[in-house]
């Protein structure tokens, strides 16, 4: 789906619905199938990614579609290795290109047998399953914490728990901290020496469960208002108490020109004139939040330093190759250099014009490219749909700042 964002009349003062956290969400499905009874879950995410996963966990056949999602191959992964049976995981052509040779080892470690079926580290996989006893193992995070969180959701349910040494902790650790506080939430103890981490045979006790709005998707919101003068856009079900590591972007926005105001549940992202002439930062933790402040700092014309985002390049689309492409179209350059990657904006690009962007069938470039459309004449995003994967809703709440969607002819 191709479509045209024109602005009509700028609304200044919004109140946006916000997607539950998938992140959460998938999470607490994980625990739920593994508790063997049934617990209330309010506000779950209709997210793409969990669909995907609700479906994979209810076993319905001996084939396992995850599709494009990431997250479902890391987390069901496990869980088939734990299930009397044969199974074969498979996904889209992107995720088979998408790495698991990390996971996969750390549960031969543990006894699993799984075999590759076409290129080896990769999906599609075969997996005989009912073998996994846990045990002490060893798991490599630097490509992705998901990696450690499917591990360590299953631990309880193993007969000998886990004693998991995991290199590179700090590759995106807010979601490995998410997996452990969503884990107490539901009963179970959890002991942490440095990198090693122990989780013993217990039992997850069914507990009731509102899941809070998710701060990624939140980020755009804080965008489009640090770039609307004067804005109040509200957000509902969303709190800086959170447990997600992306409430970040709630300070990263004050260095942009968005001001962060508690309303109880709820918060108010307000617009603050600022003048900075760069921006840099460390986003190991917040891999999510980088295609957002790289197009912001990119209207803003500033020049920008982003650490820690190698690890993008195996995403959903390599976000570094598709970033440089985007970003060329309103003359930014976006290049690594000595460890970092540096934003150089054209300082006279006209945005007074109408832009067509490719989302590379990836939600986050798409909703990260949508905030221009505050400043231009109009853009065009390829691919629209592909913000179902995680905020069905994002168009329908786009437009009430003030746009209007329109569908083209492909």
């Amino acid at each position: 789906m191709k479509i045209h964002i024109t602005k009509q009349s700028i609304q200044k003062e919004v109140t946006i619905a916000l997607p539950a956290s998938k992140s959460i969400s998938n999470r607490v499905l994980m625990i739920q199938s593994l508790c063997g009874a049934p617990f209330v879950i309010k506000n779950l995410s209709t997210a793409h990614d969990t669909l995907v996963l609700q479906r994979a966990l209810a076993l319905t056949s001996s084939t396992i579609d995850i599709e494009d999602t990431g997250t479902a191959a890391r987390f069901i992964l496990p869980y088939l290795c734990m299930k009397e049976g044969e199974w074969v995981l498979k996904g889209t052509d992107r995720m088979h290109q998408r790495p698991i040779q990390p996971l996969v080892e750390a549960l031969q470690q543990m006894g699993a047998t799984i075999d590759y079926l076409h290129e080896p580290n990769h999906l599609p996989l075969k997996i005989k399953g009912g073998s996994l006893k846990g045990g002490k193992v060893t798991v490599n995070a630097s490509l992705s914490s998901q990696f450690v969180s499917a591990l360590l959701l299953i631990a309880p349910a193993l007969a000998e728990g886990i004693s998991l040494d995991v290199i590179d902790l700090n590759s995106s650790k807010p979601y490995l901290d998410m997996t452990l506080e969503v884990i107490k939430y539901f009963g179970i103890e959890v002991n942490q020496h440095g990198n090693t981490i122990n989780i013993a045979p217990q039992k997850y006790k069914e507990t009731p469960i509102t899941i809070e709005s998710d701060w990624s998707a939140a980020s755009y919101y804080f965008f489009a208002a640090g770039l609307i003068p004067n804005a109040r856009i509200q957000l509902n079900n969303l709190s800086v108490y959170s447990w997600q590591g992306d409430m970040i972007c709630s300070f990263l926005s004050s260095l942009l020109g968005g001001e962060t105001h508690l309303l109880g549940d709820n918060i108010a992202v307000r617009n603050e004139k600022k003048s900075l002439q760069n921006f840099a930062f460390d986003f190991s933790n917040q891999p999510d939040l980088v295609m957002t402040f790289a197009v912001w700092c990119a209207a803003l014309k500033i020049d920008a330093r982003f650490e820690g985002i190698d690890n993008l390049a195996y995403k959903e689309s390599d976000r570094l190759t598709s970033l440089q492409q985007e970003l060329k179209k309103i003359n930014c350059l976006f290049y690594p250099e000595n460890n970092a990657w540096i934003l150089k904006p054209a300082k006279d690009f006209d945005f007074n014009t109408t832009i067509k962007f490719n989302s590379h069938q990836d939600h986050r470039m798409a909703m990260a490219f949508a905030p221009l459309s505050v400043m231009t004449n109009g853009i065009i995003i390829e691919d629209a749909e592909v913000v179902n994967k995680s905020f069905p809703g994002f168009w329908q709440e786009w437009e009430k700042l003030g746009f209007t969607i329109s569908v083209l002819a492909s």
